[in-house]
Order: C-alpha cells, then structure tokens, then sequence
C-alpha cells in the first residue's frame, strides 16, 4: 500500500510541476505579468510558508543551519544559484518560448549531473549513461533546430535561457545535498526558497504590481504557489521516499510529457513531429538515468544517499 501511495504521490507531484508552467505560459500570455514579477512573489511566498511550516514543527531544529559559516555559505549558494537561477531561468524560458519546449530542455539537466559525477568519480560513463546523455542531447537539438542545424526554432535568447534552466537544476540537484543530509529536506528548502526570493525581490522590485489583476490571475499565482510549488515539491519528495530515487526519477518524465499535452490542448501552442521526437528522446534519457541511478556512484557518494534517504525517514 505504501509504494502505490508513493506512484500516486510523485506522479501528482510532477503533474503539477507541468501545471506550474502552463498556468505560468498562460498568465504570461493572457494576463500580462512577467517572470521578474511572478518568480519573485513564488519563491519569497512559497520560502515563506514553508519556513513557518518548518519552524512549527521542528522549532528550534529548523534554525541550526545557521549556526556555522560554513552552513550559511553552503544555503546561500544553493538559494541563488539553485533555487533562484533555477526558477527564474525555467520561468524566463517560458515566457520567451512555450512551457512544453522550456520544461523538456530543463531536463537534459540530470545528463549533466551525469558528466559531472563521472568527471569528479574519474571514471567513464558506461554504455546506458552515454545513451542517456545522446538522447538528451539528441533531444535538445531536435526541440531547438526541429533538424536543421542551419536555423533555430527558438530565439537565441530563449535558447540561452533554457540552457541556463538546464545547468542550474544540475546545480540544484547536486549541491545542497549535504545540507538536506545535516538539517532536512524542508528548512533547508524553505529557507533557500525565502532567500532566493528576497533576492529577486531586491533585484526585480515586485512591490511595483504588473499585469491584469482579476479572480484567474489571483487562482492562477494561488496555484502556482501552493499546488506548483509546495504541493508538488512535497508530494515528489514524499513519493521518493517510499518507491526509491530511481523508480521517482523514472515517474518524473511524466512531467514533459504532461506540460506537452497541455500546452497543445489547453494552450493551443503548435508542436509538430520534430518537437515531439525531441520530447520522446529527453523522456527516454531520463528512463535510462532513473533506472541506473542508483547503481552508479563512487562508495562515498552512495553513502551520502543513504544519509539523504535516512534524513527524509527521519522528517
């Protein structure tokens, strides 16, 4: 009972991922607001709750983060670097492109995750990891230039962002690992959420309110706030911890998957053979990558999931 919980659970979660972005795609289009605005107010109100939620249930124990430099250093990284470049860079290639393009290209990420262990572990990648990585790439290029390495489908400006949301969900996904392991996958998410968005904040002044404000744009920002980002954070992590990283990580490929269908039903954005060949190889690397993961690693590196995975118990 515990593991088909855990399907439903990270299947919802990365479903409404793939809301996030269309509902974003959608106020972009229709309702006028931008990604300075919107990502501001996501990070700083979602870092926000799920600080408040963090402190409640573990008081004191949510705060110990900040108790070294080393700690603190290591959060900032992560809230600008990760958490921050991560969400305005995937939100930005939206607004320049369509959530179906922007949400596939963002997962070629966990092939560069890939190249990095191999290149830290000093070991070639076996023969499923290469396969992966081409079909990520392989997938890149079809969404980018539909064949047709002479043109680009998308702007280069848009490209450059999706590269950008690509690279930082490597950063994402590897960084703060240490830290979820110390102090726990909420505070540690939360709080890089808050600074993240305080960040944002500074930079993009969202006081300054854009956009057509009516009922659909507040149920809009609402769900991509609480369904889009919290909602979906927890539930993915939840199902992780009871089915496994690599049975999760197979599951989230439902995300592209799902974004593209909404984007061509519900958004009317017209995606032809090549996009969707483009799709169909991303998704296939990430099979590959979710049904080796954990079995690639140096014995340092599989202990530190053993340590994530106990942490997450212990929540």
């Amino acid at each position: 009972m515990e593991k088909k919980t855990g399907y439903v659970l990270t299947v919802f979660g990365a479903i409404c991922w793939a809301f996030s972005g269309a509902c974003g795609q959608y106020l972009f289009q229709h309702r006028g607001l931008d990604a300075d605005w919107l990502v501001s107010v996501r990070l700083t109100m979602a870092g926000l709750l799920l600080v408040l939620y963090s402190l409640a249930r573990w008081r004191g124990g949510a705060v110990r983060i900040f108790r070294t430099r080393r700690s603190v250093g290591a959060l900032i990284v992560f809230a600008v670097f990760g958490m921050a470049m991560c969400q305005y860079s995937y939100f930005r290639s939206i607004e320049l492109s369509n959530a179906a393009t922007a949400t596939t290209l963002q997962y070629t990420g966990p092939a560069l995750v890939l190249l990095w262990l191999a290149l830290r572990e000093k070991r070639m990648p076996t023969k499923k990891e290469l396969i992966a990585v081409v079909c990520a790439m392989g997938g890149a290029f079809l969404l980018a230039t539909h064949g047709d390495p002479s043109q680009l489908a998308l702007s280069p400006k848009a490209l450059i962002w999706c590269v950008l949301a690509a690279v930082s969900v490597a950063v994402y996904s590897v960084q703060p690992r240490g830290l979820i392991a110390q102090y726990g996958t909420m505070p540690v998410t939360g709080f890089g959420m808050l600074i993240g968005g305080l960040g944002l904040c500074i930079i993009f002044q969202p006081w300054h309110v854009v956009g057509q404000w009516d009922a659909v744009t507040v149920l809009g920002m609402l769900y991509i706030i609480v369904f889009g980002t919290i909602c979906a954070f927890c539930c993915y992590l939840e199902g992780v911890r009871r089915i496994g990283a690599a049975k999760g990580s197979i599951l989230a490929a439902v995300e592209p998957v799902a974004s593209a269908v909404l984007s061509v039903i519900w958004l009317g954005v017209p995606l032809g053979g090549m996009d969707f060949g483009g799709i169909a190889l991303i998704v296939a690397a990430m099979v590959l990558l979710g049904g080796d993961s954990e079995h690639t690693g140096d014995e340092k590196t599989q202990k530190n999931r053993e340590k994530i995975c106990a942490n997450a118990k212990k929540d």
